[in-house]
């Protein structure tokens, strides 16, 4: 193979792969004021022809002590996206250009989802508009804006893989075993993976 055409190969694998820089934005108007104060800006990914900037929560809210996500509810506001070009979750649903809440959620143990991913630990998406308060909302009704985002019977997802212990250092991106495209971002100790490129089938 010619040494310009490897060259040209590499080149275009490099565009197509995540990057990430910090972010220092503050939380955009969109986001009710309950919602903004409790963020701070954390990073920019650039995704294929999407950029998402992203923010999070200052301190991660828990009904107990424990570590990683144990006694963190589903509902519970993590953080904040705003998407900017074209981009999809991690079922391949559109997500439009806008502001949106991303809270924790996880992935009911049902005969509905036996397989379907490695990790029970999802992020889910909610407009931005909807979601006004900062409280935990609980599976359903995190469940039910999230849906508000596609426009279908299951919630704008992002897997979080792995949700505890990513590879490498906070704002770095990596691949999974999947071949899933991910980032390395961080809350107080908690440092996880979000992936930002990939597919789960379902």
């Amino acid at each position: 193979m010619a040494p310009s055409f490897t060259s040209a190969i590499v080149a275009l694998l490099l565009a197509l792969a995540p990057s990430v820089s910090p972010l220092t934005d503050t939380p955009p108007a969109a986001l009710a004021a309950g919602v903004a104060a409790r963020l701070a800006p954390v990073a920019k990914v650039t995704t294929g022809a999407a950029t998402l900037d992203i923010w999070l929560v200052q301190k991660l809210e828990r009904t107990a002590e424990g570590p990683g996500w144990s006694n963190v509810e589903s509902g519970t506001l993590i953080g904040a996206v705003r998407v900017s070009g074209e981009f999809k979750e991690i079922r391949g649903k559109v997500v439009k250009p806008g502001v949106y809440t991303l809270r924790y959620g996880l992935q009911p143990q049902n005969g509905d989802h036996l397989g379907i991913s490695t990790f029970r630990d999802f992020v889910l998406l909610s407009p931005a508009a909807l979601d006004k308060d900062p409280k935990i909302l609980g599976f359903d009704g995190v469940v039910a804006l999230s849906k508000e985002v596609i426009g279908t019977a299951h919630p704008a997802s992002l897997s979080l893989d792995p949700p505890e212990d990513a590879p490498g250092a906070a704002l770095s991106t990596y691949k999974n075993e999947h071949g899933h495209e991910g980032v390395v971002l961080q809350i107080g100790a908690l440092k996880f993976g979000l992936i930002v490129s990939g597919l789960i089938v379902h």
